[in-house]
C-alpha cells in the first residue's frame, strides 16, 4: 500500500499527479524518474508533463524529434523535487521559468523583488508548485482509497447473490 513516506510504483505516481502513465514512462525514460518513487517525484512528473511542452518565442522544436530536456526544464523539474522537502515551501510558493533560469519565490516581498529583478519584460511562466505539494496528502489519500476499493481477483471471480440464488 502506498502511504506517504512509502516507496511508490511509476504508476502510483503517474496516479497522484493526476497524469497518465505515459508521462511517467517519459519521464523515467528520460532520467527525471528513477525507481524507487517518492512523494516528490509526484510534483517533479507534474513539473515535467507542464515544462516539456513550453515552446519559447523564436525557439523552434521538431514535434517529430525526440525531445532531450534542456538545462532549464532538468533545473525546474529539480527545484520543484527540493521545494517538495524544503520546510519554508508554503502554498504561495511558485516556480518561475525562464528561458535561461528557474526561480522559487514564497513571499510577497520575494515575488516583487524576483519581479523587479529577472522579469522585466521577459517571458516566464508561473507554476503553483506550493499548492501542488499542498495537495500531496490528498493525492497520497485518493490513491490508497482507489487501492482498497479494487475487487480482488478471488472475489470478482465469485457469483454474485443473484447468479447464487438461480444456481
Amino acid at each position: 500500500m502506498d502511504l506517504p513516506g512509502d516507496k511508490l510504483s511509476t504508476s502510483a505516481v503517474a496516479i497522484a499527479a493526476g497524469l497518465s502513465e505515459s508521462w511517467a514512462w517519459k519521464a523515467r525514460d528520460q532520467g527525471v524518474l528513477s525507481e524507487p518513487h517518492f512523494e516528490e517525484d509526484i510534483v517533479a512528473l507534474r513539473v515535467y508533463a507542464f515544462v516539456s511542452q513550453i515552446g519559447w518565442p523564436g525557439t523552434r522544436r521538431p514535434r517529430s524529434a525526440r525531445q532531450d530536456l534542456e538545462l532549464w526544464q532538468q533545473s525546474a523539474v529539480e527545484a520543484a523535487r527540493q521545494a517538495a522537502s524544503d520546510p519554508s515551501t508554503t502554498p504561495e510558493t511558485a516556480l518561475w521559468v525562464l528561458e535561461d533560469s528557474v526561480h522559487l519565490v514564497s513571499a510577497p516581498d520575494e515575488r516583487a523583488a524576483f519581479d523587479l529583478r529577472h522579469l522585466g519584460g521577459r517571458v516566464a511562466v508561473r507554476i503553483p508548485v506550493g499548492l501542488w505539494i499542498t495537495e500531496l496528502p490528498d493525492a497520497l489519500a485518493a490513491l490508497t482509497s482507489r487501492r482498497r476499493r479494487r475487487p480482488s481477483p478471488a472475489t470478482s471471480a465469485k457469483p454474485s447473490h443473484e447468479e447464487a440464488e438461480m444456481a
